[in-house]
Protein backbone atom coordinates (compact mmCIF):
# COMPACT_ATOMS: atom_id res chain seq x y z
CA UNK A 1 0.00 0.00 0.00
CA UNK A 2 1.24 3.48 -0.90
CA UNK A 3 2.21 5.94 1.81
CA UNK A 4 2.91 9.68 1.99
CA UNK A 5 1.72 10.59 -1.51
CA UNK A 6 0.08 13.85 -2.59
CA UNK A 7 -3.54 13.81 -3.75
CA UNK A 8 -5.21 16.59 -5.74
CA UNK A 9 -9.01 16.55 -5.77
CA UNK A 10 -11.28 18.52 -8.03
CA UNK A 11 -14.45 19.37 -6.10
CA UNK A 12 -17.62 19.56 -8.21
CA UNK A 13 -18.40 16.21 -9.82
CA UNK A 14 -15.37 14.57 -8.22
CA UNK A 15 -15.48 15.06 -4.46
CA UNK A 16 -18.84 16.81 -4.05
CA UNK A 17 -22.08 16.11 -5.87
CA UNK A 18 -24.86 18.32 -7.24
CA UNK A 19 -26.04 18.87 -3.65
CA UNK A 20 -22.51 20.17 -2.91
CA UNK A 21 -21.69 17.53 -0.31
CA UNK A 22 -19.31 14.57 -0.57
CA UNK A 23 -20.88 11.08 -0.77
CA UNK A 24 -20.23 9.02 2.35
CA UNK A 25 -17.82 6.81 0.40
CA UNK A 26 -15.76 9.85 -0.64
CA UNK A 27 -15.41 10.92 3.00
CA UNK A 28 -14.40 7.36 3.88
CA UNK A 29 -11.73 7.45 1.17
CA UNK A 30 -10.52 10.86 2.34
CA UNK A 31 -10.14 9.81 5.98
CA UNK A 32 -8.41 6.55 5.09
CA UNK A 33 -5.98 8.39 2.82
CA UNK A 34 -5.13 10.89 5.54
CA UNK A 35 -4.55 8.01 7.95
CA UNK A 36 -2.01 6.60 5.46
CA UNK A 37 -0.02 9.82 5.56
CA UNK A 38 -1.15 11.21 2.22
CA UNK A 39 -1.48 14.98 1.82
CA UNK A 40 -4.73 16.10 0.16
CA UNK A 41 -5.28 19.38 -1.67
CA UNK A 42 -8.45 20.79 -3.16
CA UNK A 43 -7.73 21.67 -6.80
CA UNK A 44 -10.79 23.47 -8.06
CA UNK A 45 -12.11 26.19 -10.30
CA UNK A 46 -13.86 27.62 -7.25
CA UNK A 47 -12.40 30.56 -5.38
CA UNK A 48 -11.47 30.32 -1.73
CA UNK A 49 -14.65 32.22 -0.81
CA UNK A 50 -16.74 29.54 -2.55
CA UNK A 51 -15.63 26.63 -0.37
CA UNK A 52 -18.10 25.47 2.26
CA UNK A 53 -17.17 25.12 5.92
CA UNK A 54 -17.98 21.40 5.95
CA UNK A 55 -15.19 20.86 3.41
CA UNK A 56 -12.57 22.81 5.34
CA UNK A 57 -13.52 20.85 8.46
CA UNK A 58 -12.45 17.56 6.82
CA UNK A 59 -8.82 18.58 7.17
CA UNK A 60 -7.50 19.36 3.69
CA UNK A 61 -3.78 20.17 3.70
CA UNK A 62 -4.14 22.92 1.16
CA UNK A 63 -6.28 24.69 -1.39
CA UNK A 64 -5.78 25.52 -5.07
CA UNK A 65 -8.45 27.82 -6.45
CA UNK A 66 -9.43 29.61 -9.62
CA UNK A 67 -7.78 26.92 -11.77
CA UNK A 68 -4.36 27.52 -10.22
CA UNK A 69 -4.57 31.28 -9.70
CA UNK A 70 -4.45 31.04 -5.91
CA UNK A 71 -2.63 28.48 -3.75
CA UNK A 72 -2.60 28.19 0.01
CA UNK A 73 -1.39 25.63 2.52
CA UNK A 74 -2.60 25.40 6.11
CA UNK A 75 -4.55 28.62 5.39
CA UNK A 76 -1.39 30.56 4.44
CA UNK A 77 -1.03 32.00 0.94
CA UNK A 78 1.78 30.48 -1.14
CA UNK A 79 0.94 31.88 -4.58
CA UNK A 80 -1.47 34.44 -6.02
CA UNK A 81 -1.58 35.90 -9.52
CA UNK A 82 -4.85 37.66 -10.34
CA UNK A 83 -5.78 38.73 -13.86
CA UNK A 84 -3.98 41.75 -15.25
CA UNK A 85 -6.41 44.65 -15.15
CA UNK A 86 -6.04 45.46 -18.84
CA UNK A 87 -7.00 41.90 -19.78
CA UNK A 88 -9.93 41.94 -17.38
CA UNK A 89 -11.27 45.20 -18.82
CA UNK A 90 -10.95 43.86 -22.36
CA UNK A 91 -12.97 40.76 -21.48
CA UNK A 92 -15.44 42.75 -19.40
CA UNK A 93 -16.26 45.10 -22.27
CA UNK A 94 -16.62 42.21 -24.73
CA UNK A 95 -19.09 40.36 -22.49
CA UNK A 96 -21.15 43.48 -21.87
CA UNK A 97 -21.20 44.38 -25.58
CA UNK A 98 -22.31 40.86 -26.53
CA UNK A 99 -24.95 40.53 -23.80
CA UNK A 100 -23.28 37.56 -22.13
CA UNK A 101 -24.16 36.92 -18.48
CA UNK A 102 -21.12 36.70 -16.22
CA UNK A 103 -19.53 37.18 -12.83
CA UNK A 104 -16.02 38.05 -11.72
CA UNK A 105 -14.38 35.88 -9.09
CA UNK A 106 -12.25 37.35 -6.32
CA UNK A 107 -10.86 35.72 -3.21
CA UNK A 108 -13.41 37.40 -0.97
CA UNK A 109 -16.51 37.60 -3.12
CA UNK A 110 -18.11 36.96 -6.48
CA UNK A 111 -19.22 40.03 -8.39
CA UNK A 112 -22.23 39.26 -10.56
CA UNK A 113 -22.81 41.71 -13.41
CA UNK A 114 -26.36 42.89 -14.03
CA UNK A 115 -26.46 40.45 -16.97
CA UNK A 116 -25.81 37.41 -14.77
CA UNK A 117 -29.18 36.75 -13.10
CA UNK A 118 -31.29 37.03 -16.29
CA UNK A 119 -28.85 34.78 -18.15
CA UNK A 120 -28.68 32.22 -15.33
CA UNK A 121 -32.45 32.11 -14.90
CA UNK A 122 -32.89 31.52 -18.64
CA UNK A 123 -30.22 28.82 -18.67
CA UNK A 124 -31.96 26.80 -15.96
CA UNK A 125 -35.49 27.97 -16.88
CA UNK A 126 -36.18 29.34 -13.40
CA UNK A 127 -37.32 32.69 -12.03
CA UNK A 128 -34.94 35.47 -11.04
CA UNK A 129 -35.84 34.85 -7.39
CA UNK A 130 -34.98 31.16 -7.78
CA UNK A 131 -31.76 32.11 -9.54
CA UNK A 132 -30.76 34.25 -6.56
CA UNK A 133 -31.55 31.46 -4.09
CA UNK A 134 -29.65 28.91 -6.14
CA UNK A 135 -26.64 31.19 -6.54
CA UNK A 136 -26.61 32.02 -2.83
CA UNK A 137 -26.67 28.31 -1.99
CA UNK A 138 -23.73 27.77 -4.33
CA UNK A 139 -21.71 30.89 -3.67
CA UNK A 140 -22.90 32.63 -0.48
CA UNK A 141 -20.63 35.68 -0.86
CA UNK A 142 -22.04 36.80 -4.23
CA UNK A 143 -22.67 40.51 -4.78
CA UNK A 144 -25.34 41.21 -7.40
CA UNK A 145 -26.06 43.84 -10.06
CA UNK A 146 -22.49 45.04 -10.42
CA UNK A 147 -21.81 47.49 -13.24
CA UNK A 148 -18.05 48.04 -13.05
CA UNK A 149 -14.99 45.82 -13.19
CA UNK A 150 -13.20 45.04 -9.94
CA UNK A 151 -9.58 44.77 -8.82
CA UNK A 152 -7.82 41.49 -7.97
CA UNK A 153 -10.07 39.25 -10.05
CA UNK A 154 -8.96 35.63 -10.40
CA UNK A 155 -11.08 34.73 -13.41
CA UNK A 156 -14.38 35.48 -15.11
CA UNK A 157 -17.21 32.95 -15.39
CA UNK A 158 -19.87 33.18 -18.07
CA UNK A 159 -23.30 31.58 -18.44
CA UNK A 160 -23.44 29.40 -21.55
CA UNK A 161 -26.80 30.17 -23.05
CA UNK A 162 -27.33 28.99 -26.62
CA UNK A 163 -26.50 32.37 -28.16
CA UNK A 164 -22.98 32.42 -26.73
CA UNK A 165 -20.47 31.85 -29.54
CA UNK A 166 -17.70 30.00 -27.73
CA UNK A 167 -15.37 29.86 -30.70
CA UNK A 168 -15.62 33.62 -31.30
CA UNK A 169 -15.00 34.29 -27.61
CA UNK A 170 -12.08 31.86 -27.52
CA UNK A 171 -10.50 33.58 -30.51
CA UNK A 172 -11.00 37.01 -28.93
CA UNK A 173 -9.27 36.18 -25.63
CA UNK A 174 -6.26 34.36 -27.08
CA UNK A 175 -3.33 34.10 -26.54
CA UNK A 176 -3.18 35.43 -22.98
CA UNK A 177 -6.43 33.84 -21.83
CA UNK A 178 -8.22 30.54 -22.35
CA UNK A 179 -11.61 28.91 -21.75
CA UNK A 180 -12.55 26.02 -19.50
CA UNK A 181 -16.06 24.55 -19.41
CA UNK A 182 -17.76 23.41 -16.21
CA UNK A 183 -21.17 22.37 -14.92
CA UNK A 184 -22.92 22.12 -11.57
CA UNK A 185 -26.39 20.83 -12.43
CA UNK A 186 -25.74 17.93 -14.79
CA UNK A 187 -26.40 19.81 -18.03
CA UNK A 188 -24.00 19.51 -20.94
CA UNK A 189 -23.65 23.28 -21.38
CA UNK A 190 -23.74 25.50 -18.27
CA UNK A 191 -20.69 27.70 -17.58
CA UNK A 192 -17.25 28.58 -18.88
CA UNK A 193 -14.29 30.12 -17.08
CA UNK A 194 -11.98 32.68 -18.66
CA UNK A 195 -8.56 32.44 -17.08
CA UNK A 196 -4.85 32.88 -17.74
CA UNK A 197 -3.28 30.57 -20.32
CA UNK A 198 -0.02 30.16 -18.43
CA UNK A 199 -1.67 29.08 -15.17
CA UNK A 200 -3.74 25.94 -14.67
CA UNK A 201 -4.58 23.22 -12.20
CA UNK A 202 -1.59 21.42 -13.70
CA UNK A 203 0.86 24.24 -13.03
CA UNK A 204 -0.46 24.28 -9.46
CA UNK A 205 0.33 20.57 -9.12
CA UNK A 206 3.89 21.32 -10.25
CA UNK A 207 4.12 24.22 -7.78
CA UNK A 208 2.98 22.14 -4.81
CA UNK A 209 5.20 19.18 -5.63
CA UNK A 210 8.20 21.48 -5.96
CA UNK A 211 7.22 23.20 -2.72
CA UNK A 212 7.09 19.82 -0.96
CA UNK A 213 10.31 18.61 -2.59
CA UNK A 214 8.56 15.61 -4.09
CA UNK A 215 8.64 14.21 -7.66
CA UNK A 216 5.59 14.47 -9.89
CA UNK A 217 5.40 10.68 -9.79
CA UNK A 218 4.13 11.06 -6.20
CA UNK A 219 1.19 13.22 -7.36
CA UNK A 220 -2.28 11.71 -7.87
CA UNK A 221 -4.99 13.86 -9.49
CA UNK A 222 -8.73 13.20 -9.72
CA UNK A 223 -11.18 15.13 -11.88
CA UNK A 224 -14.15 15.11 -14.20
CA UNK A 225 -14.27 18.30 -16.25
CA UNK A 226 -12.77 20.36 -19.02
CA UNK A 227 -10.56 22.34 -16.62
CA UNK A 228 -9.01 19.14 -15.20
CA UNK A 229 -6.94 18.14 -18.25
CA UNK A 230 -3.71 19.74 -17.13
CA UNK A 231 -3.74 18.32 -13.61
CA UNK A 232 -4.68 14.84 -14.87
CA UNK A 233 -1.82 14.91 -17.37
CA UNK A 234 0.72 16.57 -15.07
CA UNK A 235 0.37 14.20 -12.11
CA UNK A 236 2.21 10.92 -12.02
CA UNK A 237 -1.22 9.27 -11.96
CA UNK A 238 -4.36 10.95 -13.31
CA UNK A 239 -7.81 9.52 -12.66
CA UNK A 240 -11.05 10.49 -14.41
CA UNK A 241 -14.37 9.91 -12.70
CA UNK A 242 -16.94 7.71 -14.41
CA UNK A 243 -19.09 10.81 -14.87
CA UNK A 244 -16.18 12.71 -16.49
CA UNK A 245 -16.36 14.11 -19.99
CA UNK A 246 -15.18 11.58 -22.62
CA UNK A 247 -12.12 13.61 -23.61
CA UNK A 248 -10.79 13.55 -20.04
CA UNK A 249 -11.31 9.81 -19.77
CA UNK A 250 -9.26 9.42 -22.95
CA UNK A 251 -6.15 11.01 -21.39
CA UNK A 252 -6.47 9.61 -17.85
CA UNK A 253 -4.34 6.76 -16.54
CA UNK A 254 -7.41 5.22 -14.94
CA UNK A 255 -11.17 5.72 -15.19
CA UNK A 256 -13.14 4.93 -12.06
CA UNK A 257 -16.86 4.68 -11.34
CA UNK A 258 -19.10 7.80 -11.22
CA UNK A 259 -19.16 9.90 -8.07
CA UNK A 260 -22.42 8.34 -6.81
CA UNK A 261 -21.18 4.81 -7.41
CA UNK A 262 -18.33 5.14 -4.91
CA UNK A 263 -15.97 6.29 -7.66
CA UNK A 264 -13.42 8.00 -5.44
CA UNK A 265 -13.28 5.18 -2.92
CA UNK A 266 -12.88 2.58 -5.68
CA UNK A 267 -10.12 4.60 -7.32
CA UNK A 268 -8.17 5.07 -4.08
CA UNK A 269 -8.34 1.31 -3.47
CA UNK A 270 -7.49 0.40 -7.07
CA UNK A 271 -4.39 2.59 -7.06
CA UNK A 272 -3.32 1.46 -3.62
CA UNK A 273 -3.66 4.76 -1.79
CA UNK A 274 -5.79 2.92 0.79
CA UNK A 275 -6.65 -0.69 1.62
Amino acid sequence: MLKNKVIFLDLDGTFIDHKFTPPASAIEAFKAAKANGHRIYMNTGRGVCQVYDHLWELGFDGFIGGNGIYIEENRKTLFYKPLRQDLLLRVYDYLVDHGIGFFEEGNHSLYAHTSYLPAFSRRLEISIEEAIKKTDSLFPTTQYNCTQAHQNVNKVSIVLNDEVDLEALRAFIQPELTLGLWALFGNEREFADIFQTDISKGSAVEFIMDHLGKPLSDAYSFGDGDNDFEMIQTAGTGVAMGNAIPALKAVADHVTAPIHQDGLLKAFRHIGLID
